[in-house]
């Protein structure tokens, strides 16, 4: 009878331990409602298994349905159980053209032909991109969060990154040397893992994921693209933890223009070095000089998910990523999609939704989109909100349960969601107390 007391002891010990640790990482990450949550969770565990002790005695085996309980939550936690739904891609039969794209579209100046010629044909769009622009422009004074300093800073960035435009293609330099695939593939993703890159991925270059005409950019305007490379080599950057959290504050979009700046060095270089190899690479950076749309084929290049919020989430760094891209015809090894439970935790969770001011990230079902079944965002409203802030607002990358830093006990969850959507009902519950519903818009 000693041991069973034991062994009751020791799981309270345990357990309590473990939410000590916990309170400590969370004061590590500076998240104090989640270190408070945790101690008063402590509290609770001593009492009530001291209490139960009391209650029914050492001599029967209800002392040990609290062990019991929590051992059989943890089995379930972890086990494999229910189905993992992947992302639902049909027939995609239309390309965007960027011109369409909202980031475009705000660059139209009232008077300028581009204004002209894109209003004649879309007269219901002319409104609410005339209130759009009206307002003060990201970075300028007259944004509710502006801040000089680090303004400053990130429109030094971004002026950079337009300088580096005009170098994201050339001339291929010498007929193509035999490459062995494999070979190639190790050597591409160690260049970019090298350069600080931390996640790279490789995939076919899916066609309908090119836009059909430019819209920004140094190229002309209207000019079809034309891109018909054989493959995407695909990267993330981590957007640093305690940046993010000072989202929708202007830091965060210094952060953003610190990781599109290093992205398109990482990128424009690799892409001369393939073209030094004799194939043909571009890279595809901000500025804007993309041909193409980053999250979904970082998707088909297995870094990861499209998730509610429209953002690519990583299985390691959730949606705290920035991506950098490069096309080319060096025949390579591709990478496999990923499925670890996102679209059913989105489906639950909601926090990026009940987050966003703007309100242009949706609460209900997907819808079709172009032969893909994903969340429909009102990227008008997003953009909206962006120039009244004057920053790139970033809540909903902030609030998602998966842009916690990737440490043990953030990485035991991601564990089991990815096999059980038990896991993914409890983790978004338990995210919601230790973290919060809703956060508090500052200031």
């Amino acid at each position: 009878m000693a041991l069973s007391i034991m062994i009751y002891i020791f799981s309270g010990l345990l357990i309590s331990a473990s939410l000590i640790a916990f309170a400590i990482v969370s004061v590590k990450e500076r998240r104090i409602t989640a270190t408070l949550r945790s101690i008063i969770l402590v509290i609770a565990v001593i009492v009530g298994w001291t209490g139960w002790y009391f209650l029914v005695g050492s001599e029967t085996f209800w002392l040990f349905l609290p062990p019991v309980v929590v051992m059989s939550g943890l089995v379930l936690f972890f086990i494999p159980l229910g189905q993992i739904k992947p992302l639902a891609i049909g027939k995609i039969t239309e390309r965007v053209d960027e011109r369409d794209t909202v980031f475009a579209r705000e660059e139209y100046l009232p008077g300028s032909e581009k204004y002209d010629r894109y209003y004649s044909t879309h007269p219901e769009l002319r409104e609410v991109d005339d209130r759009i622009r009206r307002l003060p422009e990201l970075l300028e004074p007259g944004g509710r969060y502006y801040d000089e300093a680090p303004a400053g800073s990130a429109r030094a960035d971004f002026r950079e990154i337009e300088d580096m435009t005009s170098r994201v293609d050339g001339k291929v330099t010498s007929p193509p040397a035999p490459a062995d695939p494999d070979w190639m593939t190790a050597w591409v993703k160690e260049e970019l893992l090298s350069a600080r890159a931390d996640e790279v991925g490789i995939a076919k270059l899916n066609p309908m994921y090119v836009y059909s005409h430019v819209g920004r950019g140094p190229e002309p305007w209207g000019q079809p693209i034309e891109n018909r490379h054989k493959y995407a080599i695909v990267f993330t950057l981590e957007m640093n933890y305690h940046e993010v959290e000072t989202a929708p504050h202007l830091s965060i979009t210094r952060e953003t223009a610190r990781k599109y700046k290093q992205a398109a060095v990482v990128s424009i270089n690799l892409a001369k070095q393939i073209r030094e190899l004799g194939y043909p690479a571009r890279a595809h950076i901000a500025g804007s000089n993309y041909h193409l749309m980053l999250p979904p084929v970082a998707c088909d290049a297995g870094l990861g998910e499209l998730g509610r919020m429209g953002y690519l989430i990583s299985p390691r760094l959730g949606a705290r990523v920035r991506l950098g891209a490069i096309t080319t015809d060096l025949q390579l090894q591709t990478d496999r999609p990923v499925t670890f439970g996102v679209q059913d935790f989105c489906d639950k969770c909601l926090k990026c939704a009940i987050n966003c001011p703007s309100g242009a990230i949706p609460s209900g079902p997907k819808t079709d989109i172009r032969g893909v079944e994903k969340w429909a965002l009102h990227v008008e409203r997003c953009i909206h909100y962006w120039r009244v802030i004057g920053t790139d607002c970033g809540l909903c990358m902030k609030v998602c349960p998966y842009s916690h830093p990737p440490t043990f006990f953030h990485n035991l969850v991601r564990a089991g969601c990815r096999r059980s959507s038990f896991a993914r009902r409890v983790a978004v519950w338990g995210d919601d107390f230790f973290y919060g519903r809703k956060l508090r818009l500052p200031g």
